[in-house]
């Protein structure tokens, strides 16, 4: 990531120096993916499909804490000799409740990364589609520049263009 963010400034540079001699001739424009990707609608969907399994496991993992909290009250009632076997019990529960915390985790980043490249793989593919329309030669992430004019910016026709493609 680090080598991919200085090769793209170390571009970026070379670029500005280089620009000057082939403005007359090269069509220039920006895009501020992060603004694509935020205010698309697919991306609101989908944090609401994560959001709302995430609240199904949170119910799913307090029904596992209330079994846990029941059996520790249990334990504490028990004579010695059952409470050994309580006690196995108990720490079984609470390995499967570790289990169970992980691979939720694990699953739910798994989700959200798909779908985030999925995103982001669409919003590129539209970049290049209104670039080619456009005959514009290099197209760059705003992030990456530090200054900018707004005549430059194609953010909005990737947003509308994006929207009509997922509303289809």
């Amino acid at each position: 990531m680090k080598k991919t963010v200085s090769f793209v400034a170390a571009l970026c540079m070379v670029l500005t120096l280089a620009i000057p001699a082939f403005a007359a001739e090269m069509k220039i424009a920006y895009v501020d993916v992060a603004e694509v990707f935020d205010n698309y609608q697919k991306t609101k969907d989908q944090d609401l499909v994560l959001k709302t399994a995430g609240e199904a496991k949170e119910k799913e993992r307090n029904d596992m804490m209330n079994t846990l909290r029941s059996m520790e009250d249990e334990l504490a009632l028990l004579a010695a000799d059952a409470r050994a076997k309580k006690q196995e019990q108990l720490i079984e529960k609470k390995r499967q409740l570790e289990d169970f915390d992980r691979t939720v985790r694990q699953q739910l980043a798994e989700q959200r990364d798909k779908v985030v490249r999925e995103i982001f793989q669409e919003i590129d593919d539209v970049v290049q589609a209104v670039s080619a329309r456009g005959g514009y030669d290099l197209v760059l992430n705003k992030r990456v520049l530090l200054f900018q004019k707004k005549d430059f910016d194609i953010t909005p026709q990737v947003s509308t263009e994006l929207a009509k493609k997922y509303n289809k």
